[in-house]
């Protein structure tokens, strides 16, 4: 994890060496609106999001999640914003994202991309936020190697 990707794309614009995630409006239609994230990005705020949805998992390749989880999510995501301004080191880092033990050792590489994490989340927020007015699902796909 030396580089990070912090954008929310709208085109799959990764090669076939970069797995990603596709966060999708809706249950599954194509013509639905999509975002592309780096799944290097993902798995700093994976954490979070299972802290809130105990059911969003790793090994799933769909995890449709609703309109009332995603509110849970989305609190969960401004409660990290707040307390990773206030994160003065790389062990705070850990706790305020829920890291597992597997990205751990990327704690300092994390912790110097800590305003960039901080305004993905924010982005991520505005465009869920966005979309949930609209539909009662939103889908985590996950595109891995």
């Amino acid at each position: 994890m030396s580089g990070f990707d912090f954008t929310l794309h709208q085109k799959p614009i990764f090669d076939s060496k970069t797995s990603y995630i596709q966060l999708q409006v809706g249950k599954g239609k194509k013509q639905q609106p999509s975002i592309y994230i780096d799944s290097e990005a993902f798995d700093c705020i994976r954490g979070v999001i299972w802290n809130k949805h105990r059911e969003f998992g790793n090994q799933k390749k769909i995890n449709q999640i609703n309109n009332d989880d995603w509110c849970r999510i989305l609190k969960g995501f401004e409660e990290a914003i707040v307390n990773l301004k206030a994160c003065t080191d790389a062990d705070q880092l850990i706790d305020v994202l829920a890291i597992r033990n597997q990205f751990a050792s990327q704690k300092e590489s994390i912790f110097a991309h800590k305003e960039a994490l901080q305004q993905f989340i924010r982005t991520l927020i505005q465009w869920i936020e966005m979309h949930l007015k609209k539909e009662k699902y939103i889908l985590i796909i996950q595109n891995d190697l």
